[in-house]
């Protein structure tokens, strides 16, 4: 039939602990990571967790060959490999509520919800605060630019009752900067 994927690896686990006596399960993912299934987060993808406990207990597993945007049918090609990853405690000076990460070409906030709609107004509200911060727009100027270049990106949906919304910002038309 002709259909060739190519392999696009990254890991579909990973967090930091959440402020909690209780016992979570990775699924859903929440504020802190979790099973966050997004494809977009491969080799070179640099990723803010916010840290909710004392040591931050960063924790990465779940490894997929491929994956689509989505992972409609609950699964992607599982594979077994070694992640070699390096954390680093960075303290700035605004506070973020959920993962947010950057490549060489775009900066992404997360936004986890139990419907799509209110994940994406999350992920909007966090692309705003972060371009109000570290940018210095004004917050009307921020949601502007985040209807002209922002793109909201559905990244995960099986994981009920939490679904993943993303809005990437190209650095393209940030000057370049982070």
């Amino acid at each position: 039939n002709g259909i060739s994927i190519p392999l696009r690896p990254f890991p579909g686990v990973m967090g930091v602990a959440p402020d909690t006596d209780e016992m979570l399960s990775t699924i859903p993912p929440r504020a802190n990571g979790g099973n966050m299934d997004d494809p977009n987060i491969v080799a070179g993808t640099t990723v803010y967790f916010p840290v909710f406990v004392p040591g931050a207990l960063f924790s990465i597993g779940d490894a997929h060959a491929v994956q689509g945007l989505g992972e409609v049918c609950g699964t992607a090609v599982e594979a077994p490999m070694r992640i070699i990853y390096e954390v680093n405690l960075i303290k700035i000076g605004r506070k973020i509520e959920e993962p947010q990460y950057e490549t060489e070409t775009y900066y992404a906030v997360t936004g986890f919800a139990t419907t799509i709609d209110e994940a994406a107004k999350k992920a909007t509200g966090f692309m705003i605060d972060y371009l109000e911060a570290e940018h210095g727009l004004t917050r009307t100027d921020a949601y502007m630019l985040c209807s002209l270049a922002g793109d909201l990106k559905i990244a995960e949906v099986v994981d009920v009752p939490h679904m993943l919304v993303t809005m990437h910002m190209p650095k393209s038309v940030l000057g370049g900067k982070k």
